[in-house]
């Protein structure tokens, strides 16, 4: 073994059997056979050592051993306690991923129809879509055609309210005119006779309510812009009537006077009476007033429009 001690060489003490001479047969064998006893002895002694400590060394390979069977067993049954549990797990989780195929399988089928609805959706808006802009272009054509109408329209409104403004100033400066012209006669009128001064005075109040009712009614002219043409000419007619029913009441206060009119006067008068007659009997707003009081009338009239005028 490892703790084997080297050999004892038999013939270590061959010197020592005799002394100084040569050895006998008897000595050497006895001496070998001594020192291989005793070399037999400490082997044995050796033997019996190394056979106690290969022993003890056996018992703790043996009691290793059973341990390790111990824990090769308990091993064993955890191994299979979680190869059964591994087992069960692995079946569940094939069950779920088989479901989960399912699902995807399913999802999948469901994300195709679900394509093609939205992809039918998509393309039905981008078709509206399209239709919408021409018809958004259509409409701004259509728009700025009809706002360059409207425009020219304007413009044409714009100079025609012009020229109906110009048209009224003409029968503004004529009025005045005619006005001036009336209200000299009819100074000469009052100074010729008392009896004209009382119809002046009538004239005057029934003036008064004239212009009154007048400023009621001429916040309504500005939107008769259009109708003043034909307004004019009417009111020229009246104007025409008013200055033979002024003539007329001249004549008759020339008569009461003892001045004669002319046959051919007379005659005029006559026919211009008829037609102012007739005037007067379409044109509501004189019926039913004096002689004089459409004289003073008409120049206020004018007045107020040239007030009422830009």
């Amino acid at each position: 073994g490892a703790g084997r001690a080297p050999m004892a060489q038999p013939g270590g003490d061959y010197g020592k059997a005799y002394d100084g001479g040569l050895p006998t047969r008897n000595s050497e064998l006895d001496v070998t056979v001594l020192a291989f006893a005793q070399w037999l002895s400490e082997m044995k002694s050796r033997s019996n050592s190394s056979l106690q400590q290969n022993m003890a060394e056996m018992a703790i390979i043996r009691n290793g051993i059973t341990t390790n069977n111990t824990e090769l067993a308990e091993f064993k049954r955890n191994t299979a306690t979680v190869q059964q549990q591994m087992q069960s797990q692995i079946t569940d989780l094939r069950d779920k991923l088989t479901d989960a195929y399912t699902e995807i399988a399913n999802l999948k089928k469901t994300k195709s129809v679900f394509e093609t609805e939205i992809h039918a959706q998509y393309q039905g808006l981008s078709e509206q879509m399209q239709y919408k802009t021409l018809e958004t272009e259509t409409l701004k054509k259509t728009y700025s055609g009809t706002h360059q109408q409207l425009q020219g329209q304007i413009l044409e409104l714009q100079t025609e309210v012009n020229d109906l403004r110009l048209k009224g100033d003409d029968a503004h400066r004529q009025s005045r005119m005619t006005y001036d012209h009336s209200a000299n006669k009819v100074t000469e009128v009052e100074m010729a006779t008392q009896y004209a001064n009382n119809e002046m005075k009538k004239l005057r109040s029934d003036h008064d309510q004239a212009v009154s009712s007048l400023a009621d009614n001429m916040s309504k002219w500005n939107d008769a812009l259009r109708e003043l043409s034909k307004e004019f000419h009417d009111f020229q007619k009246v104007m025409n009537v008013n200055h033979m029913k002024l003539q007329s009441g001249i004549w008759d206060m020339q008569a009461k006077n003892g001045v004669s009119p002319g046959p051919e006067a007379a005659a005029a008068a006559g026919a211009r009476m008829e037609s102012a007659g007739d005037l007067a009997a379409r044109s509501p707003q004189w019926q039913g007033q004096p002689i004089g009081q459409g004289v003073l009338a008409v120049p206020q009239q004018g007045a107020a429009i040239r007030a009422q005028s830009p």
